[in-house]
């Protein structure tokens, strides 16, 4: 019977020892991505002999505590969450090449600008207000251009963060690697619960790592009985057993054709932050840069109009009508693609923005201005007499307000960035609030819940102490039973 009381204790002692261990290994994995709380499943001995007497308890696995519903929808979350933020991050900083409204930014130049041109009109022979003029076409134009320049620097930087795919330091790189890591946390899982070892560091680890891929890519993943998981990104099979596919990027922010294809050779759509940087490269930072063009073409061909169409006030005329006249015409005001005489606009192929610029013949002489009319019945101009008449000016300064001119266009542009950017604010916010959600759902679980576990710590130390005066007991019953021999 002392034999069946000291195998009873040492079970016990097992049985609280498993406890403590596990309770430990919780604690010290409080705050470790991917870790699933654990537990250890007891169950009693068979009983013995003819009445039954219980011989201890036995200790079984020690098992994670989760939910396959609720590690779904936390990797779903975490996909919508880094697609959205990354969103919001590149929004802000296309709004921060668009000052506005401030006294830099391009909405108050092209004011300047206008006022300029009115003041020209009224005084068309002075050359302190012509220089005024070309001095503020310059300045719009090196903000339209660089702004241009900023939108093709974020989308290029936007790629580089993406990476080729090969060990750059890029996020598509850490998505392989990560996709690599899970293929090889799949052999070990495998491998070990076969032969009946403890995986669940390795499953700790493998949920880790898809977490980040969610975020990355925007994956799913299900996992087999055996313990591995599959990894899928729009239905396209990443991870397999113990074998991964790679991604490499094709195309390019220049070609405004940046995606993904797998070592399969199938092009794979992403999600999570990778997916917000496509999608930001291929259509979000075209469509500003196609407005911009418009905003530039819109005041170099209207400008440039009224210039060919008029005259200088020393009567030179613009090239429109300026027929056998040998002495000067009047060079354009704006000219891009390092034409110096020509202003070419926006194409499929061309961006017009990109390389506007002032005429350099006008930024050498600035009287090269047309502030008068061409000559016609309703004044007295004639070409090569100088004029007073500031018309043609003034038609040019009523740009401002033209519901298809340059202003009109660029306010319905920062309308549209504002619009998109608090939409983008607006979807960040609410996908980290999801993704707060469906952690704390999981976590509910799956979660270390410090007190409790430092409850369970004290509860088997308590039981250590009862175990040690039963022992305690017996073995003085023993003595004494030697004794009384």
């Amino acid at each position: 019977m002392s034999d069946m009381g000291l195998s009873i204790a040492a079970s016990g002692i097992n049985a609280d020892t498993a406890e403590l261990n596990t309770a430990s290994n919780n604690l010290s994995n409080i705050n470790t991505p991917g870790y699933a709380a654990e537990q250890v499943n007891l169950s009693p001995e068979a009983a013995y002999g003819p009445l039954g007497v219980g011989q201890g308890v036995l200790v079984g696995s020690v098992t994670r505590l989760t939910d396959a519903v609720y590690v779904a929808a936390n990797v779903a979350a975490q996909g919508v969450q880094g697609a959205a933020s990354q969103t919001n991050t590149v929004m802000k900083s296309v709004e921060s090449i668009f000052p506005e409204p401030s006294s830099t930014g391009l909405n108050s130049q092209l004011s300047t600008l206008w006022s300029d041109i009115s003041t020209l009109a009224a005084n068309p022979s002075q050359s302190g207000a012509q220089q005024a003029v070309v001095g503020a076409a310059q300045t719009v134009a090196a903000t339209i251009s660089g702004s241009f320049s900023q939108l093709s620097q974020l989308g290029s930087s936007l790629q580089s963060q993406i990476g080729s795919g090969s060990n750059d330091g890029g996020w598509l790189a850490q998505a392989n690697s990560l996709l690599s890591q899970v293929a090889q946390l799949n052999a070990g899982i495998i491998a070990g619960s076969s032969g009946g070892q403890d995986v669940n560091s390795l499953i700790d680890q493998s949920t880790a790592a898809v977490n980040k891929l969610a975020s990355l890519l925007g994956v799913t993943a299900t996992t087999a009985a055996n313990g591995s998981v599959s990894v899928y990104l729009n239905g396209i099979q990443l991870v397999a057993g113990n074998a991964a596919q790679t991604l490499s990027a094709k195309g390019s922010a220049v070609t405004k054709d940046l995606g993904l294809t797998a070592s399969n050779g199938v092009t794979v759509d992403a999600g999570g932050s990778i997916g917000a940087n496509i999608t930001a490269v291929n259509t979000t930072i075209p469509s500003y840069e196609s407005k911009l063009n418009a905003v530039a073409d819109s005041l170099a061909t209207s400008l440039n109009s009224l210039q060919a169409n008029g005259m200088a006030a020393n009567g030179d005329p613009g090239s429109a009508i300026a027929g056998g006249y040998s002495g000067t015409i009047l060079p354009n005001i704006f000219v891009n693609n390092g034409s110096a005489t020509t202003y070419t606009t926006s194409s499929a192929s061309f961006n017009s923005a990109a390389t506007i610029a002032v005429s350099p013949a006008l930024v050498a002489n600035s009287s090269l201005m047309a502030t008068a009319s061409a000559p016609g019945p309703t004044n007295s101009n004639a070409i090569g007499t100088p004029t007073l008449d500031g018309t043609n000016a003034q038609e040019m300064a009523a740009l401002a307000s033209s519901s298809s001119g340059p202003n009109s266009l660029f306010q319905t542009m920062i309308g549209a960035l504002g619009t998109q950017s608090a939409r983008a604010a607006a979807v960040s916010s609410a996908a980290s609030n999801l993704a707060m959600t469906a952690s704390s759902n999981l976590s509910v679980i799956s979660g270390v819940n410090m007190n409790n576990e430092e409850l369970k710590v004290l509860a088997a130390q308590n039981d250590f102490q009862a175990i040690a005066k039963v022992v305690t007991a017996i073995t003085t019953s023993l003595q004494s039973l030697m004794q009384a021999v």
